[in-house]
């Protein structure tokens, strides 16, 4: 087959039936949804260095699944294009190039581009959020630190190592790697102790946000990982290291910080006491406590995020900007801009504030779900979720489908009982901690049986034989998919041992604040006491 002119990906516009795109496969993977291969997915990259998405849908499998190869070039014929509807373009580009059924792929023996395409960043773009939010950016460095591999959520994809690397100017940058290639540093550095230092490249990063300052983490299967691999780059980067006296590299070693799960799971045990639902329905105190409860539901008509401070985590307010005309020194106009409230800050970005209702076997109560925890959940930002609900042209009001991979799972929670709550009534508490580690949650449960158990021995009361019991009221739940709403029915009853509010309005005046530690508000509007909604029974006496 006579092959035409050749075009690169910059022009793709141009291509025609006639043309042809030499390319590159830097990474190849598959993309599966409800356990099923839907398609197979690249990002490739011609003789002028430009990548590009490409991707071969489930019926043309079978032409191209035997002949795509990661780190092999190819020649493409009669390519076609599709839009980018998910809200985040690997490359940049607002389209992706797929192969279907007219498309013909050859193997390429004579690419002259470069050999792994690396769009290295510097450290301080990432740490002050200059570098692209909505594209892959690829880093290099040495290793200084790590933590180790933290596996205690029950989905392997989800384990995770931080390390932090630095740069040939001595910056730091933390990286969070997922999935198996925290499994693949692991292991180097577990059999690899005696090495002073270990230069990584890491290549299709995303950037992520934690406490005002950037980082970069791992995008699922996507990530290619280097490790003091005999490639240019790297072998570029120990010789300058090599070169910077003040290094000091045969005395220099990598340092083991404490893992995460032993200082997260330190809350888990014994600081605080365990409790059940029924017990914590009423803001009494101030406190905080374990619990132990499934997600049943997040409640619709709520807010799911809110714009926060990216420095500080602090609520964005809008406030009035005078305008000052230059052409009518008397034409004076006023706008509203959002700020910090604190003035020292500038910066905004989305933030979770997930309204969840969760469930033990004593009864319901609404909590709320914060940044810190909800993004280590879900594995994905609010402002990288809000844009792909943006994008799908979803209300507001609605939260994304996202959020559903949180119902029916079962967690232990640290829950804090605020000022704000007890002052207001508010029996809509914060989630600080929240974990799925099994040996956790089955640990508490153990506890909360023993508890149960102790309470019936120590209340047991013999009944003579006539001896009423009287039946106990108990809170009427009505619940479908989507929606979990307490009933009215004996709600105003102080014997009802589980009350839940209807009236589940929030004030968001006061939650903003939050986020940056174990001082977090919750939300919920103020409700009557019992005391002013029920009369006072005067018993009849007996004649």
């Amino acid at each position: 087959m006579e092959i035409g002119n050749k075009v690169y990906l910059n022009n793709i516009d141009q291509i025609d039936e006639k043309s042809h795109i030499k390319v590159r496969v830097l990474k190849i993977w598959n993309f599966v949804r409800n356990n099923k291969v839907c398609s197979i997915e690249m990002i490739i990259m011609d003789e002028e260095g430009t990548q590009y998405q490409a991707r071969v849908f489930n019926q043309n499998f079978s032409r191209f699944r035997h002949l795509l190869k990661e780190d092999e070039s190819y020649i493409v014929i009669k390519p076609n294009m599709a839009a980018v509807t998910n809200g985040f373009s690997y490359t940049g580009h607002k389209q992706t190039l797929t192969l279907d059924w007219k498309s013909i792929l050859k193997k390429c023996d004579d690419f002259s581009g470069p050999v792994n395409g690396f769009m290295f960043v510097d450290f301080n773009s990432i740490i002050e959020q200059t570098c692209p939010k909505d594209t892959f950016f690829d880093v290099i460095g040495h290793i200084v630190s790590f933590r180790p591999l933290e596996t205690s959520n029950p989905v392997p994809s989800k384990h995770y190592i931080k390390v932090t690397l630095s740069n040939l100017d001595s910056v730091h940058l933390k990286v969070t790697i997922f999935g198996s290639q925290a499994y693949q540093i692991s292991e180097y550095l577990k059999n690899n102790p005696t090495v002073n230092f270990v230069v990584i490249v890491m290549q299709f990063l995303k950037l992520n946000i934690w406490n005002g300052l950037g980082e970069a983490k791992s995008h699922f299967e996507v990530t290619k990982l280097f490790i003091n691999s005999d490639i240019y780059e790297i072998n570029e980067f120990k010789n300058k290291l090599k070169c910077h006296d003040n290094f000091g590299i045969t005395e220099k070693s990598i340092t083991t910080l404490q893992s995460y799960s032993s200082s997260y799971t330190d809350d888990f045990k014994g600081n605080f006491p365990l409790k059940t639902i029924c017990e914590i329905t009423e803001p009494i105190k101030e406190m905080k406590f374990l619990l132990v409860a499934s997600i049943v539901n997040i409640r619709q008509n709520l807010p799911w995020y809110y714009e926060a401070c990216k420095k500080c985590g602090k609520k964005i307010i809008p406030v009035p900007k005078t305008n000052h005309s230059y052409t009518n020194p008397e034409g004076i106009s006023e706008t509203m801009v959002v700020e910090c409230t604190n003035a020292q800050c500038k910066k905004s970005e989305f933030q979770y504030i997930i309204p969840i209702n969760v469930q033990d076997c004593t009864g319901t109560i609404g909590l709320t779900l914060f940044d810190r925890e909800a993004r280590r959940l879900l594995n994905i930002s609010a402002y990288e979720l809000k844009k792909i609900h943006d994008a799908a042209g979803d209300s507001d009001a609605l939260f994304p489908m996202q959020l559903n991979v949180l119902k029916n799972r079962k967690f232990g929670f640290v829950v804090d009982i605020t000022e704000y709550n007890v002052n207001n009534y508010n029996n809509i508490y914060t989630v600080l901690r929240v974990t799925e580690d099994m040996s956790i949650v089955c640990e508490l449960e153990s506890k909360i049986e023993l508890m149960s158990i102790q309470s019936v021995s120590l209340n047991q009361v013999a009944l003579e034989s006539d001896d009423v019991v009287q039946p106990v009221q108990k809170d009427v739940i009505s619940q479908t998919d989507e929606s979990f709403t307490p009933s009215t029915v004996d709600k105003s009853t102080a014997t009802s041992p589980c009350k839940i509010s209807g009236d589940l309005k929030r004030n968001l005046q006061e939650i903003y604040d939050v986020d940056s530690g174990y001082d977090l508000s919750s939300t919920k509007a103020k409700r009557k006491s019992t005391a002013e909604e029920t009369p006072l029974l005067i018993p009849k006496i007996e004649k």
